[in-house]
């Protein structure tokens, strides 16, 4: 029968790079027969242009060094949180991802993990989307975040998008890097030699040590959400929100978060910062978009779930009725 599952959601996976590209499914749980059951050996045995998809599991998949092109796709986070999401509330993670090598050029990613993910010199056009940086290894843990984080050092072209990690720094000359609609546990930086795009955020950096500077960036529609820890060096800032009170910066609204988020304090989990009926921060953005992760044109996805589809509700009778077995299930597209 999970083979049965699995086969029903990846055979209708969407945006395959290529008509002849090969999904490959990596599983370790006991009982589960897969292509693979750690993360590196399926991609040792991907070709480029291949996507492996990582399956709900309670053990890690392993690290990564990769040196190829492919789509790699988790099954999200927060199922429990976010009641309808995913049928079986284990979610698949990984431990440390580092792209070092340009082959990996063009790659899509879509994990959870557990340490950091490390995209270095030469490498382009990495796209980061559902992402979760959970140090635990367990979700709804408030501790979880002290080393899930995301480097970038002399890339160009990464995308950020939907993802919910604890920092981001690109540094020595990483150009055109877009972060938005991601929800950051600490901090976003970034060095005099580098620029980027960082919009529709919530960056909570409620830490002394998250103190950062930002430089050569667009800095808009964000909500930080703890402290403005942050400078802003060389910078277009705007229509951003930050708790305080007196004159703000310039490109900053002070507001009491209480009014904005529908749970301010709440713990690792993505739902509390949706807005709040009634926010400042409705409408807020530029061109009258929502500020925040949950604003724009690519919102963040509650339970940074993967654009494709997902069986959310399961019902298997505890013994057939003679020689046959009904099984109920239901599905979403995650379009």
């Amino acid at each position: 029968m999970t083979r049965l599952l699995s086969a029903l959601v990846l055979t209708t996976l969407l945006n395959l790079p290529a008509a002849e590209a090969k999904i490959w499914r990596v599983n370790n749980s006991t009982g589960v027969t897969a292509d693979f059951t750690t993360l590196q050996a399926a991609h040792n045995g991907a070709a480029p242009g291949d996507t492996i998809h990582l399956e709900p599991s309670l053990n890690s998949y392993g690290n990564l060094s990769m040196t190829k092109r492919l789509v790699i796709l988790g099954t999200g986070a927060f199922s429990t949180a976010n009641p309808d999401l995913q049928a079986d509330p284990k979610h698949a993670f990984v431990g440390n991802i580092s792209i070092n090598n340009t082959g990996a050029n063009g790659s899509v990613i879509s994990v959870r993990f557990a340490d950091g993910i490390n995209i270095g010199t030469g490498v382009a056009n990495i796209t980061l989307t559902g992402c979760v940086g959970d140090a635990a290894g367990s979700f709804d843990n408030v501790n979880c975040c002290g080393r899930p984080h995301i480097e970038i050092n002399n890339a160009d072209n990464i995308v950020i998008s939907r993802s919910m990690v604890t920092s981001i720094r690109f540094t020595n000359n990483s150009n055109n890097i877009v972060i938005s609609n991601n929800i950051i546990w600490g901090l976003v930086a970034s060095d005099a030699s580098s620029d980027g795009v960082i919009t529709n955020n919530v960056i909570r950096a409620g830490n002394a040590n998250d103190a950062a500077a930002i430089n050569n960036s667009v800095v808009a529609n964000n909500i930080f959400n703890r402290s403005l820890n942050t400078s802003f060096v060389n910078c277009n800032v705007g229509n951003n929100f930050a708790p305080g009170t007196g004159t703000p910066p310039s490109g900053f609204t002070f507001a009491d978060m209480s009014t904005i988020f529908l749970n301010a304090n709440a713990g690792f989990v993505d739902n509390a910062f949706q807005l709040r009926p009634g926010s400042p921060a409705l409408g807020a953005g530029e061109g009258g978009i929502d500020c925040g992760a949950f604003g724009g044109g690519n919102p963040y996805r509650l339970g940074a779930t993967p654009a494709i589809p997902s069986i959310y509700r399961l019902t298997v009778p505890a013994a057939p009725a003679g020689n046959s077995m009904t099984i109920t299930f239901s599905t979403r597209s995650n379009n």
